[in-house]
């Protein structure tokens, strides 16, 4: 008897584990939906520039990577740290950023790399599409830059 109550529980799993596998894409499918919708809720507390950045050249090319921190409501000082994406890894070339002065119309970054080095500014103004674009001084030079969201 009980030889026969286990067969019967196995016909019977073993008849449920397709209709399991098909259900189980929905199952997943709903949980990466709502671990997006959790991602999404979470970013939405924070400020309009939180997150990960990177600042390219008119061309594309990488010039900076940027962390940012932004408090909910955007307004608040946004803190971050940056890295020079322009050289191998060295000394100086990754740090905090000094300053950030934003503006409803301007974005302003400020970044020191090392005592006695002139600071690369970073002016940026959003464009009608709400992304920023403007100009890298660093030394005497003048680049043409996007920053873009990661």
């Amino acid at each position: 008897m009980r030889g026969g109550v286990i067969f019967a529980v196995a016909a019977a799993v073993s008849a449920l584990a397709p209709m399991a596998a098909a259900a189980q894409p929905d199952i997943d499918n709903a949980v990466d939906a709502r671990i997006r919708s959790s991602a999404a809720a979470a970013q939405a507390l924070q400020g309009p520039l939180d997150g990960a950045w990177t600042l390219v050249s008119a061309a594309g090319t990488p010039i900076l990577a940027f962390e940012l921190v932004d408090k909910p409501g955007g307004q608040g000082a946004v803190e971050g740290v940056w890295r020079d994406l322009r050289r191998a890894s060295t000394p100086g070339d990754i740090g905090l950023i000094d300053q950030i002065a934003r503006t409803p119309t301007a974005l302003t970054i400020t970044l020191n790399a090392a005592p006695g080095q002139s600071a690369m500014v970073i002016s940026l103004r959003p464009d009608p599409t709400g992304a920023w674009s403007g100009e890298l001084k660093d030394g005497g030079a003048t680049t043409q830059v996007k920053l873009r969201r990661n």
